[in-house]
């Protein structure tokens, strides 16, 4: 069995507050858990709460953290993560790399003694950096697809195959037709609607889909080519690959819980008639595949 559990389910920037209490204010960080193996997937705010949490479980503790990019509110947790200070814990980092960076400069630069006391380097856990690009992997055991993602900075999409069920995470992601017609370019255009149907290809039958789902239709069209979606876009790619259980995640700052109430009903009002189950991600859901 798998089991997974949301520590930080928010875009761009930590919010909390009155106004964000069930949903939760952390950035994006979840805990992944199938058979022996620790599957941490990306590293916002919410590491610092899933670090005080492993601290309670039988050491050492070992993860592989997958980074779907480096934007602050998907690395700011490490610097608080807790078990990384710690001797005899082992941490594997995998995400994609830029050109003039590897992995480990890209994290280290955050942790510069201009920015935070302590280095990377100084860290007592053992830690390895992995860069990956689109293609298919084979990590302890389960095989892991990746795909480059419409936002800026190099993201990555992960699809994990776990026993015969398959769990998929795109945590920023933009709609490529939208982004493209903004161009007014005929040829773009059709390289928009190929590239929207090599993703639904990806997500094609997927038993758990977590997508960024971070704006309202009309608060989509005053952000072209900031690299997140509408709700109304994430459902459309679940319903047309076919996908049995769709999490709406990366919630914008500016949405408070009842925000995503409405947004959440909505969504599920637009597919009633079909099998897709939508949930809305919350601090602490937890999903067993």
């Amino acid at each position: 069995m798998t089991k997974i559990r949301f520590w930080g389910v928010r875009g761009s920037i930590p919010t909390p507050g009155p106004s964000t209490v069930r949903y939760g204010g952390n950035t994006s960080c979840v805990e992944v858990s199938y058979n022996d193996s620790l599957i941490i997937l990306d590293a916002g705010s919410g590491l610092r709460e899933l670090g005080q949490d492993l601290l309670k479980r039988t050491p050492p503790i070992k993860a592989n953290i997958f980074i779907s990019h480096m934007h602050w509110d998907h690395i700011q947790g490490i610097p608080f993560f807790t078990p990384a200070f710690v001797p005899g814990n082992q941490f594997n980092f995998y995400g994609g790399e830029e050109p003039d960076k590897d992995l480990a400069t890209i994290i280290a630069d955050q942790m510069d003694p201009t920015y935070f006391p302590v280095e990377l380097k100084d860290m007592g856990a053992e830690l390895t950096f992995n860069g990956l690009y689109e293609g298919q992997y084979k990590i302890n055991g389960y095989r892991v697809d990746t795909i480059y993602l419409n936002h800026p900075g190099n993201a990555l999409g992960y699809k994990f195959y776990f026993d015969d069920k398959t769990l998929i995470y795109i945590s920023d992601n933009e709609p490529y037709k939208s982004y493209l017609l903004s161009q007014k370019e005929p040829e773009e255009i059709l390289i928009g609607e190929d590239a929207t149907q090599k993703l639904i290809n990806f997500l094609q039958g997927t038993d758990l889909l977590i997508h960024d789902a971070q704006y309202t239709k009309d608060e989509y069209l005053k952000k072209v080519t900031w690299g997140h979606s509408p709700v109304d876009y994430t459902v459309y790619l679940a319903l047309q690959a076919k996908v049995k259980h769709l999490v709406l995640f990366h919630h914008d700052p500016m949405h408070d819980d009842i925000t995503i109430d409405r947004l959440l009903e909505q969504a599920q009002k637009s597919v009633k008639d079909t099998l897709i189950k939508i949930s809305a991600a919350y601090e602490n859901m937890i999903i067993e595949l």
